[in-house]
């Protein structure tokens, strides 16, 4: 939901199979962080997420970070939802 937030993006639609490139990024940036926060299994993540396979969570997550460390943009932006999900967990 925090990702949904800060991209302005509905969860129905980060859940769903659109490919539209900022409905992509949320959905990567949620399953990555989902990764870095929680102990679920990938499978799990992928499911909360549409009923994405584990596989798709793993590129996923290397693609975001791929794009953290070649896009400054890119990298605020997750550094910046990061800063909120923290906060949010306490």
């Amino acid at each position: 939901e925090l990702v949904c937030e800060y991209f302005d993006v509905s969860s129905d639609l980060v859940r769903g199979q659109t490919r539209k490139r900022h409905v992509v990024v949320a959905r990567q940036i949620s399953m990555y962080l989902a990764k870095e926060h929680t102990d679920c299994s990938l499978k799990k993540i992928g499911s909360h997420v549409g009923n994405r396979d584990h596989s798709t969570v793993i590129y996923s997550c290397r693609t975001v970070r791929d794009l953290m460390d070649t896009d400054d943009t890119f990298l605020q932006s997750v550094n910046d939802v990061n800063k909120k999900v923290k906060m949010h967990l306490g």
